[in-house]
């Protein structure tokens, strides 16, 4: 009788455990994080942005959501990043141009024709320029996860303009910073600070005559019908980052780090520069196809404009104080080192 009394105590404390435990799974909230965006989300490169909701969700066991907001949603990408400086949206995703309205020598890392080629400039980024930036961002109590990628500029028109000459008194569309102002001020054009969304219609109305544009946003946003021949100068690789706010990210729970480390090293920043570069030739041969025409300046010509160039990029880091001149000397430091290791 004592022994089926103990058994039956037994079976009590172990379902009352069981039930203690199955409440506290049912309480345990996912961790929910919103995400700006100013891509739309039928966007290629959206596509990217929900590979990361999926895998952070799976690799922390539900843990922890990624909310995305798309096409400026919760606002435009410089009123974001003010956002998550003060925590208000977790995350994001932006134009290093976007970043580099807070932090000015990051523009230098963008400075029309100072790579010799994208493989310069990927080995720069992400052996030399990846920690001093996400530094940078620490001060401001943001933290950059990885680098993104936006694509290739190059130059829109109804007509080519593959050497400086035919850039001259022409209005040119730019993202209104110095680096940018002073590069068309002293090609002899007139830059005009013109937001993305507005690049269609002043093309239109003759507001400008060209504006640097990637193909990710040349082709679906029909700009191509407006001005139908691309020159295909390359001026820079256009770099994006994704970043969070900094107090958010070192609360996370450690499983949740690991999530996001573990889709940077799923898909690094070379794969998503090989999807991008994939998808630039894609939407090429779609323009082509559609009647539009695509000119490739000579190396001769691509010599002239870098012959204006010679003391433009020591000239811009020198404006911006020692910061500039140290963070340009990281990135001088950083060609000669991935070039001597070819």
């Amino acid at each position: 009788m004592k022994e089926i009394k103990r058994t039956h105590y037994f079976s009590l404390s172990t379902l009352l455990v069981s039930f203690i435990f199955s409440i506290s799974l049912a309480n345990a909230k996912t961790q929910e994080l919103k995400f700006s965006s100013a891509l739309p989300q039928n966007s290629p490169s959206a596509k990217q942005v929900e590979r990361m909701v999926e895998t952070v969700l799976t690799e922390s066991n539900n843990a922890l959501k990624i909310v995305p907001y798309y096409s400026s949603q919760l606002g435009s990408e410089t009123a974001i990043l003010s956002q998550i400086a003060r925590g208000r949206v977790e995350m994001g995703q932006f134009t290093t141009a976007s970043v580099a309205l807070q932090f000015p020598v990051i523009a230098l890392a963008q400075m029309p024709l100072y790579f010799l080629n994208s493989e310069e400039r990927d080995c720069v980024l992400d052996n030399h320029l990846l920690e001093p930036v996400r530094e940078m961002l620490a001060t401001k109590n943001m933290h950059m996860l990885f680098w993104g990628e936006v694509g290739t500029l190059n130059l829109p028109g109804v007509k080519s303009f593959t050497s400086p000459d035919d850039i001259k008194g022409l209005k040119v569309g730019i993202v209104s910073q110095k680096i940018n102002n002073e590069f068309w001020k002293m090609m002899g054009a007139n830059p005009v600070s013109t937001h993305v969304a507005e690049v269609a219609s002043s093309l239109q109305t003759g507001l400008i005559d060209t504006n640097p544009l990637p193909y990710v946003v040349y082709v679906p946003a029909g700009i191509n019908k407006i001005a139908p021949v691309i020159t295909k100068i390359k001026l820079w690789d256009a770099s994006g980052i994704f970043m969070m706010n900094k107090r958010v990210y070192d609360r996370l729970p450690q499983a949740s780090k690991d999530a996001l480390a573990t889709h940077s090293k799923l898909y690094p920043a070379s794969l998503i520069r090989k999807e991008t570069r994939q998808l630039e030739a894609v939407l090429e041969k779609k323009h082509l196809s559609s009647g539009g025409k695509v000119v490739e300046p000579t190396e001769q010509e691509i010599k002239l404009w870098r012959n204006s160039l010679k003391d433009f990029y020591s000239n811009m880091a020198k404006e911006l104080g020692e910061e500039g001149e140290r963070f340009f000397a990281l990135m001088e430091s950083g060609k000669q080192q991935c070039n001597s290791s070819k």
